[in-house]
């Protein structure tokens, strides 16, 4: 992977991206509150997931460090872990259910590879600052 500050407009699309997906998620969410009430103990997993994934993703759009590098490395790993386990039901479920889990994790690939970026591929951001 290319290493260096991305571009200003790949910066620019990384926010629009992340922003939209943010409000698609958020949306989605609500809605299953609405129809489902009140959360139980997978979806407050779920969600804990969700942003375990989507903080590094808008830390690398916004070229922002929080913590340390070596946290959001592990933070990483073990998303990617548990999106696998959590796979496993759903192609069990036919191929109805892993068409359509197919096609979310295509929309969300790229918060994968940002939050892979700001992990691993993202120097400047975890060099110390001169202030």
């Amino acid at each position: 992977m290319k290493q260096g500050l991305p571009s200003r407009s790949a910066r620019i699309a990384w926010r629009a991206y992340l922003a939209l997906i943010t409000l698609f998620v958020l949306i989605g969410e609500a809605r299953n509150l609405a129809v489902h009430g009140a959360p139980g103990a997978t979806t407050i997993a779920d969600w804990v997931l969700t942003v375990a994934l989507f903080v590094p993703a808008w830390c690398y759009a916004l070229q922002r460090r929080v913590g340390t590098v070596g946290y959001w490395r592990g933070v990483f790993w073990i998303v990617v872990a548990v999106t696998l386990v959590m796979l496993v039901p759903v192609a069990l479920a036919g191929a109805l259910a892993a068409a359509y889990a197919a096609a979310l994790l295509a929309l969300l690939a790229p918060v994968y590879l940002a939050a892979l970026r700001y992990a691993y591929f993202s120097p400047e951001i975890w060099a110390p600052s001169s202030d």
